[in-house]
């Protein structure tokens, strides 16, 4: 199958017609994300929060007999594992990681309790399903959607402590590894206090709180919040924050009155010796506040996260709109930010939730301004290539040329899917 379809060039002035992806059940548009005390958690593992969050999930979970039995081994694992950085050199984290017959067995228990009329069953159609969280899954029935979200998030936790406990290189490891050497009797240390402070956790934690708290407390082991640091927990999806004032004027927007909903701009990132914002970053900008200025679309989107050099201050969208509203005279509202992505895949899916949550139809296409590079990055069977490996999806479909820097394209929904593989930006 081809992600990406290659039509011939037009005019970059013309409105543009393209075939929608099939239709599918999505994010509902008034869905409320629910909240734990960790929003890491909640942007990363959306399914332990729901889990969390609903009483009687956290009841049916608890008294099943094969998760119960699974949440008392790893209650007394964590017990042994702290016990043994408490008296020796070593400090076996990777005990706390779930085996792959441990996940299987506990998916083929959670999927039991999401049949219909059993204890799961409400959960997945009232939360899981209008979430958009597991769009990926939505053609399953609720079995196989919750068993399904069972192994992506438990094998996502695994990976965080394999990751930012035991040092495994990630797919980035320039910009996303763990910041400490495991070796280092230090770090050793830190994963003893946070061990120390998971063990006053009460009792009446999720069952499975003594292995997921302890993977999450990693990423703050190792200050890695950017994936909830602007929003409330649901990250790009939130009405609230940077964005406020771009959803409040998106309510009063018609989206058929342009040719685009949006003029979509990727990151680049910093080099060394720069600041804020990169001088090809700025580029870009000119050239979609000039798109913006010749009425392609109601809203310019600008992503890029704390990306380059690793742990950056500076979030490029945040520099990107600072730079449209004051050297270019476009007004804020008119601009939404995703100060999240972490590379051209994502600066995209990231778009594309930014318009779903903000009301624009699926079947109009955006468009895609930024630097004849990336513009030819984008459009080649690489991307296509790269976005299956990474995503499992390409986040637009008819991908379009109409000039050395504009594409355009259609969003695809699928992009609502959470990718705890990314944890800094899921």
């Amino acid at each position: 199958m081809r992600w990406i379809v290659i039509l011939a060039s037009v005019a970059l002035g013309a409105a543009v017609s393209l075939a929608a992806p099939p239709a599918a059940l999505a994010q509902s548009p008034g869905y409320r994300f629910q909240h734990s005390d960790d929003p890491v958690l909640d942007a990363d593992a959306y399914l332990l929060t729901l889990i969390g969050a609903d009483q009687q999930a956290k009841a049916a979970v608890a008294a099943d007999p094969n998760l119960a039995a699974l949440a008392q081994r790893l209650a007394a694992t964590r017990a042994a594992v702290l016990s043994a950085c408490r008296t020796s050199a070593a400090c076996p984290v990777a005990q706390l990681m779930l085996t792959d017959p441990e996940i299987a067995k506990a998916g083929d228990a959670l999927a039991r309790l999401a049949q219909p009329g059993a204890p799961l069953a409400r959960l997945v159609r009232d939360q899981m399903r209008p979430s958009g969280r597991f769009q990926k899954h939505v053609g399953l029935d609720d079995p196989a959607l919750m068993r399904a979200a069972w192994t992506e998030t438990a094998q996502g936790v695994n990976r965080l402590i394999r990751v930012y406990a035991l040092g495994e290189k990630p797919r980035y490891p320039e910009i996303d590894s763990i910041s400490y050497d495991p070796a280092e009797p230090r770090f050793r240390g830190l994963l003893r206090g946070a061990l120390e402070s998971e063990a006053d956790d009460p009792p009446t934690d999720p069952p499975l709180a003594p292995w997921s708290r302890f993977a999450f407390d990693l990423l703050v082991l190792n200050q890695r919040d950017e994936a909830a640091r602007y929003d409330p927990p649901g990250s790009v999806l939130a009405e609230a924050g940077e964005n406020a004032r771009a959803f409040a004027r998106a309510r009063r927007t018609d989206w058929r009155a342009k040719p685009y909903t949006a003029i979509v701009v990727p990151g680049q990132g910093l080099e060394a010796g720069e600041t804020r914002l990169s001088p090809g970053g700025l580029f870009r900008v000119r050239l979609a506040a000039r798109r913006w200025r010749e009425g392609k679309a109601p809203f310019l989107i600008v992503s890029g996260g704390h990306v380059h050099p690793n742990k950056t201050p500076w979030a490029e969208a945040i520099e990107m709109k600072q730079a449209l509203v004051e050297q270019f005279g476009v007004p804020p509202e008119a601009v939404f930010v995703d100060p999240y992505a972490r590379h051209t895949t994502t600066n995209i899916r990231n778009a594309v939730r930014l318009l779903f949550r903000a009301g624009a139809p699926m079947d109009r296409p955006m468009l895609v301004t930024t630097s004849q590079d990336q513009s030819r990055s984008i459009e080649a069977p690489s991307f296509a290539a790269r976005n299956t490996a990474e995503l499992g999806y390409a986040p637009l479909t008819a991908v379009r040329r109409l000039s050395p820097f504009d594409l355009a394209a259609l969003p695809n929904i699928v992009s609502l899917h959470a990718d705890l593989t990314d944890p800094l930006d899921p």
